[in-house]
């Protein structure tokens, strides 16, 4: 296994539980409607030993609730907690980028429309909290209230040499 980020960042933080491609393609099947081993397997084609250290990683970093259902023995269904349902506007910010950059227009495999309406999503933007969207040129990073010393001695000295 590879050897974790130690930045304080959220990115590193983030990729150490989400870098692996696995993970998110498990988070995707569950948000589908997979709650079973074989399906996960079946679906994303893993191999089953690896299948079986994801869940049991995702459980510990809570992204999935394992519950026994008893069945033949011992047997699991995996559901995704909050943490890995707030995992939605991941999945839909990778799936709308490999649309457009990887596959291109005409070409998307798979397309993500509303439920309801049936009307396709709109490509995912950031936006400020007064909905205001806008482009990463217009975001500055500040350290925030977790920030260490070193990393508050970092921003301090990018944004002496910018001035």
């Amino acid at each position: 296994m590879a050897r974790p980020h130690q930045q304080l960042c959220p990115v590193a933080a983030s990729l150490n539980q989400l870098g692996d491609m696995w993970t998110l393609l498990i988070v995707r099947e569950a948000l589908n409607g997979a709650t079973r081993f074989g399906e996960f397997q079946h679906n994303t084609g893993i191999a089953k030993t690896l299948l079986a250290e994801r869940l049991t990683q995702m459980v510990e970093d809570g992204l999935l609730l394992r519950h026994d259902i008893g069945q033949r023995g011992v047997r699991y269904e995996y559901r995704l907690t909050k943490k890995g349902r707030s995992l939605v506007p991941v999945l839909v910010a990778i799936s709308q980028w490999g649309n457009a950059w990887i596959f291109g227009e005409g070409r998307e495999p798979m397309t993500l429309i509303h439920r309801e309406t049936r009307d396709p999503l709109a490509p995912l933007r950031p936006a400020s909290s007064a909905g205001q969207t806008f482009d990463w040129r217009d975001v500055q990073m500040v350290p925030g209230p977790g920030a260490d010393a070193a990393l508050k001695a970092r921003f301090t000295a990018t944004r002496k040499r910018k001035d």
